[in-house]
Parts: C-alpha cells; structure tokens; sequence
C-alpha cells in the first residue's frame, strides 16, 4: 500500500468515517443550475456544461453560440454522538461526542457550446468534487476535564477540464464523443492541543495532488417528445500525489443513462432522469484491493413553466456507496428559474441528510472493537447560474 492509502486510512480512522472527503470529495456541479434544481440529473442536461458531462447532448444545443456559468455555496452541518451503556451492557441514552457546521462558498464552472444542427461541440471546465470539512471537539478526560482540543480541517477542489463532439444526422440517432483532464488538490490538518504543557501536541500536515483523465462516449435517440441516452466514462491514468510520491488509482468505467420527457401539456412540463452503475468493486489502489463493492446512483425531476414565464423544478436523488449500504445517501432538489430574452438565469436548492451507525460501516477503522459512534449529517447546497445563447 503507497503513502497516500496509508494517510488515506489513518484520516479515515482519526475522524472516525469520512468516506467522501477522503475518497474523490463531496459531489460538485457537474452540470447546470437547472438540472441541480430537477434531482441533479447530469446525464439528461442539454446545456453547455451538461454537454461535457454527455457528449451526444451537444446536439440538443440551438445553433449558434451558447455559454453557461454556475458557483454556489453549500452548508455542512455534522452531529457526532456515542452510546451510553450502563454496567449490564444496556443502551441507557446518547452523549454528544461532537457537533460541528460550516458554510462554504465553491466554484461550479463555466462552459461554452456552438451547433450548426448537424456538428456540435462544447468545451470548459467544472468543480466536479470538493474536500471541504471542518471538525472539532473538546476531548475529555473520564471525569469530564479537559485534556486537549481535537481539530480536523480539510479543503480542496477537484476540477475536469473537457471537451465534447456530437454528429446528429438530423434523424433519430446522435453520436458523441469526448474526455477531459482531471486535476485537484486536497490539503488535511489534524491536531490535538493538550492542556497539559508538559505533553506535546500532535499535529498532522498532509498536501496531495489528483490527476487524470476521462474518456467518454454516447449516442442519443431523438423520438420527439421522448429522448433516451446512453454512454461510457472510462477513467485513465488517475494519480495521487502526495510529497513527491505518486500513488496509481485504477477506477473502473462507468455506465450511464438518461431520458428527458416533454408531454406538451399547458405547464410546457418536462421530465428527467438518469442512471449509472460502476463495477467499483475493481478499483485498486497501487495493486492493492481496498475491498469496495460496486456502486451505483440516479436522479429524476421535473420542471413547470407558470404564468410570467417563471419556471419551478422539484426532484430527487440516490446513491449507493462502494463502501457500505449504511452510507448510502439520497437527496431532494428544488430550483426556479426565468427566461429573460435570450437569457436564462437559474437557482437550486439540495438538502441531503445522512445517518449511519460507524459499527454498520465495516469497511471503516473504529476507535475501538466495540465503536457505539453514531454520525448524523445534512449537506444543504444552494447553486446559482446563468445561461446565454448568442
């Protein structure tokens, strides 16, 4: 196992599970505002930005010019407590171990597009992960003095920059192609001040780098009202980094789907969904099998147009972690956006809550044998972009 598994797993252990943040981060915009308010669906995105997430919707770009820009801020709220036993071994209540929140403003991306009906492409760059996590506890002593102060702090960005092909014949198929260069940081601090002058401190400093690429085929049926896609993401090439040392990530690829739906009703309603699956359950790190199992996710939401030309989005999403079924997170999505000449300007609002017992997690280091931790978390993200057609 390479330095960056090891430092990987020691984090995993101090902070007692965080699974995302230590892995490729916490999801980012991997596509538009608009599709951040309809369940996150990525994959059934017709924007410039959805565009280099799905080659083949490209072709769903009007002609001419398009450029997109998404940022936002996200609200992490954390909640860690244990059980209390009684000298039988019954569960007599909780004690709140530690509670911690933070406020994070991040980049989403921007990305422009151009179609002449028959050829399209789109190129630009996307925050599609970010490490940002904040921790912190006063460690005490069995009867209740205190010993130290526990601070974790992580922060980071993980960015694709990328480019995308389509060919639409102007029938019902479409083909696209295209990939990306994946480049990050992540930057980790453990300490623990102790009262006690005499005891020294610990204090944990770790700087790494990602690096990669992202090769990425589909092809899209155009029935109408109905349009299904399909495609590949292959990872290549992933790297981590870290004092000099690179340790070689194998990712497996990724297969994806999506449909969007527009009935032609009165609310001019359109409805979305996608779906991927990853044979995670291959990914090695340096050779070495850290024993995940496959991984998979979809989304789906719908959008309304009302009077004033003011539209309203709702949707939903879920995740199967590689880890654990017990980390396995959904979320909800609301958005409302407007059309302004050939202007669009959008806003989503995702709230996605977590609970999950650390002794349900087996593939997590444990303070001890017998760990009662109990994590309870919400993420609530606000995203804001603008769309232009020229």
């Amino acid at each position: 196992m390479g330095i960056t598994a090891c430092v990987m797993t020691i984090l995993l252990a101090i902070s007692g599970g965080l699974p995302e943040i230590m892995w490729l981060g916490n999801g980012g915009m991997a596509g538009s505002a608009a599709a951040a308010g309809m369940g996150e669906t990525w994959y059934a995105d017709g924007s410039p930005q959805g565009a280099l997430e799905n080659p083949v919707m490209a072709s769903s770009l009007p002609r001419g010019f398009s450029a997109g820009v998404t940022g936002g801020a996200a609200l992490d709220i954390e909640k860690r407590s244990r059980r209390v036993y009684d000298s039988f071994g019954g569960v007599v209540g909780e004690s709140e171990y530690a509670f911690n929140q933070g406020f994070t403003p991040f980049p989403g991306g921007a990305a422009a597009g151009w179609s002449d009906g028959t050829f399209s492409a789109a190129a630009g760059w996307r925050a599609v992960g970010t490490f940002s996590y904040g921790y912190g506890r006063v460690m005490n002593d069995d009867n209740y003095v205190k010993v130290a102060d526990e601070t974790l702090d992580i922060s980071g960005l993980l960015s694709d920059f990328s480019f995308s092909g389509s060919w639409s014949s102007g029938g019902l198929i479409s083909l696209g192609a295209g990939g990306g260069f994946i480049t990050g940081t992540r930057s980790s601090e453990y300490t623990i001040e102790y009262v006690d002058p005499t005891q020294a401190d610990v204090i944990l400093d770790t700087d790494q780098s990602l690096s990669g690429m992202v090769v990425r085929g589909s092809a899209m049926a155009d029935m109408g009202r109905l349009v299904l896609t399909a495609g590949v993401e292959q990872p290549m090439g992933w790297k981590w980094e870290t004092e000099g040392v690179d340790t070689d990530l194998t990712l497996p690829m990724k297969i994806r789907s999506g449909a969007v739906y527009a009935p032609g009703n009165r609310l001019m309603s359109v409805f979305a969904a996608d779906f991927w699956w990853s044979p995670t359950s291959e990914v090695e790190i340096d050779d070495t099998d850290p024993g995940l199992g496959n991984s998979w996710g979809f989304g789906a939401g719908v959008e309304n147009t009302l009077p004033g030309n003011t539209i309203v989005r709702a949707g939903f999403n879920y995740e199967a972690s590689p880890i654990s079924s017990a980390l396995d997170r959904m979320g909800f999505t609301g958005g409302i956006g407007w059309r302004i000449g050939n202007t669009a300007v959008d806003a989503a609002l995702a709230f996605s809550p977590v609970r999950w017992d650390q002794y349900e997690a087996e593939g997590l280091p444990t303070f001890q044998g017998t760990d009662s931790l109990v994590v309870e978390s919400s993420r609530t993200a606000f995203s804001l972009g603008v769309t232009r057609w020229f």
